[in-house]
């Protein structure tokens, strides 16, 4: 079952409550799986990322984000933001609005989680610090999916710790034939952002659209400012089999890089740009459903250890993503049937990497059937496979098998297992510098995922809570022994990590003021002590020996007259590097001046304790930050 939150009316409410506040939900779980013949232009409640199929529920953890959920949102500016509200997902920024951030789930690194924009991989093969270098504008977002578990049975490499999907508002207008909308907004550190939405039917069956956003601040100290501006130009013809669309995309980003990769050599500063271009299409022919697709990412890096002495040490990255994929689909046997192959390549020409290519290859197969095909929330069962194979790093089979049982009305038990893997970066196999050593002796590394989890929606209330247990082999970190050696890459030969997650929702009107209330929390568990033995004794890791080991949130939203609308959101997490745990404030005031929220005008405030802290060990995030702008739609 799909939940959405709509955006707040303006019932009467008591002014004084507003404090208590904390934010609104953020997502729906567990989404009915997509139609893939509706109605193109249609906007659909569903997600993408966990099937390609439709005929059954999901078997495993889904999260969707909406539009409106994420317009409401405080303090929130840039897709990471975004990520981090969402159960489940750590996200390690290393500077706000986009800068750089390091995105994992259920306790993987951000090596070991797949990134998608519109089902195309945005994973970098040069490094996955580099993977969230999004060319989306936040305002071009439809919604964001997120596969919570391995999902290499349907996506291939990296999706170890689960995956994320961003669908993209693309030239889709509904109904529209114009669609115009600006955005501003200034705050603290000389924080200038703004941005636009132009999109027009040109004919009845062809439409277009540009989205463009940039943001520019001076930084909360020295070697911490930032700019960055993002394009995207999407096309839609609407033919008469399904839609053909276009998307192009185009991210640059400067930035002050203080201690992001080691704190030997602190000022640090690095500037990316992320272009990509998606053509595909869905057709139906007879009783066939085609997705060809073609996909390019180019990625640029350059990166200064010491920014006052480039010559020290500078290197020049440029890495090519390629991919081909078709997919068709077919009922069978009371159910459906998916089924496609894949071929892609990456290359990387580096100035401290070399260059170097690898190509892979891919067939894919999944099922579905539900137990009652005219009921959508029958129980059902699912069963995927797929084989990759890798230069290199010879074939693997990935498969997954997942039930759903309603075994009364308005619960649902849910169940999976399926394996996962990932190839190495080729910085992890070929860097050398001052801080970081890589090795081209890596192995792959792989995992088998299992998860129960269960549903409960009751009147008002909504429940759910999920438990996952996964066994990774030859998982891949940099480690140390003591701070005066340099990090070097190796293979862990066993990593064991379970986990609980859980949240607790109390749906509108109850009180009538109360647009939305949500309690969550994750917990990770992790032998820090057998994976410190199995990465030959060292004492420190960038990344597996720094789990995140809680986090946990209460968010809710009022509406208060005068078309006044507040929301707000308490959040804490911790981990080795901040065992005694990191307590946040984030709260959003907005007020539409006209009805149909035409015109907002908005207040937000970051980290309102502020509260010293580090997502990154060495790398410290500003403390308390004020935002103020307005939204206008037409």
């Amino acid at each position: 079952m799909l939940f959405r939150y709509p955006l707040a009316v303006n019932p009467p409410a008591r002014g004084a409550l507003a404090a208590l506040i904390l934010a609104r939900p953020l997502w729906g779980q567990n989404a009915p799986l997509p139609d893939e013949t509706a109605t193109p232009s249609v906007k659909q409640d569903v997600a993408v990322v966990a099937t390609r199929l439709d005929v059954a529920q999901a078997s495993a953890t889904v999260r969707v984000v909406t539009r409106e959920e994420i317009a409401a949102m405080p303090g929130v500016r840039a897709l990471p933001d975004v990520l981090m509200t969402i159960v489940g997902i750590d996200v390690r920024r290393r500077g706000l609005n986009g800068t750089q951030a390091d995105i994992g789930i259920r306790g993987s690194d951000f090596s070991g989680t797949l990134l998608l924009i519109d089902g195309q991989p945005a994973t970098d093969p040069q490094s996955g610090h580099l993977s969230a270098d999004f060319d989306v504008p936040l305002a071009a977002v439809e919604r964001i999916e997120v596969l919570a578990g391995g999902g290499s049975a349907l996506w291939g490499s990296n999706a170890v710790g689960g995956v994320v999907n961003i669908v993209t508002r693309g030239a889709d207008l509904g109904r529209s034939n114009v669609q115009l909308e600006m955005r501003y907004g200034h705050g603290s550190d000389s924080l200038d952002a703004g941005g636009f939405r132009a999109a027009m039917r040109v004919s009845e069956s062809v439409s277009t659209a540009i989205d463009w956003y940039r943001t520019e601040n001076s930084g909360f100290r020295d070697d911490t400012e930032s700019a960055s501006g993002l394009l995207r130009v999407s096309g839609r013809w609407d033919t008469g089999a399904g839609p053909v669309t276009l998307g192009l995309g185009y991210a640059s980003r400067n930035y002050g890089a203080y201690g992001f990769y080691g704190t030997a050599y602190p000022d640090q500063q690095e500037s990316t740009r992320t272009r990509t271009a998606t053509l595909s299409s869905t057709l139906t022919l007879g009783g066939w459903t085609l997705t060809p697709s073609a996909f390019v990412r180019a990625h640029h890096d350059d990166f200064v250890l010491e920014r006052d002495d480039p010559p020290f040490y500078e290197n020049l990255h440029d890495a090519v993503t390629g991919l081909l994929r078709v997919a068709a689909r077919h009922g069978l046997l009371g159910g459906a049937l998916a089924f496609g192959v894949e071929a892609g390549r990456e290359t990387i020409s580096s100035t401290n990497l070399g260059s170097h290519g690898r190509d892979h290859r891919a067939l894919f197969a999944e099922f579905a059937r539900a137990w009652d095909p005219a009921a959508p929330a029958a129980s059902s069962l699912r069963a995927g496979l797929r084989a990759d194979t890798y230069d290199s790093y010879g074939s693997r089979l990935s498969p997954y098998a997942g039930a759903a049982w309603n075994i009364l009305r308005g619960l649902t038990l849910r169940a999976s297992f399926g394996t996962s893997f990932r190839v190495p970066s080729f910085t992890e196999l070929y860097d050398v510098d001052p801080q970081n050593v890589g090795n081209p002796d890596l192995r792959s590394e792989t995992a088998w995922n299992v998860e129960a989890g269960a549903a409960l929606a009751v009147e008002a209330v909504t429940l759910d809570a999920a438990y996952f247990h996964r066994r990774a082999t030859d998982l891949i970190d940099f480690v140390r022994s003591s701070p005066d050696e340099p990090w070097h890459a190796q293979n862990v030969r066993q990593a064991v990590t379970d986990g609980v997650e859980a949240s607790a929702d109390w749906t509108r009107g109850r009180p009538a003021f109360l647009t939305q209330l949500r309690v969550q929390a994750a917990y990770t568990f992790a032998d820090l002590a057998s994976l410190s033995a199995a990465a030959g004794g060292a004492a420190q890791g960038k990344y597996v020996l720094d789990p995140l080991h809680s986090k946990w949130d209460v968010a809710a939203g009022v509406a208060l007259p005068l078309d006044l609308s507040a929301t707000s959101r308490l959040s804490c997490f911790s981990r080795p590097s901040f065992a005694d745990g990191v307590w946040l404030v984030s709260a959003r005031l907005s007020w539409q001046a006209f009805q149909g929220h035409i015109l907002e005008f908005f207040v937000d405030a970051e980290n309102l304790g502020n509260v010293r802290y580090e997502e990154v060990p060495g790398v410290p995030l500003p403390r308390r930050t004020l935002f103020g702008g307005f939204n206008l739609t037409w």
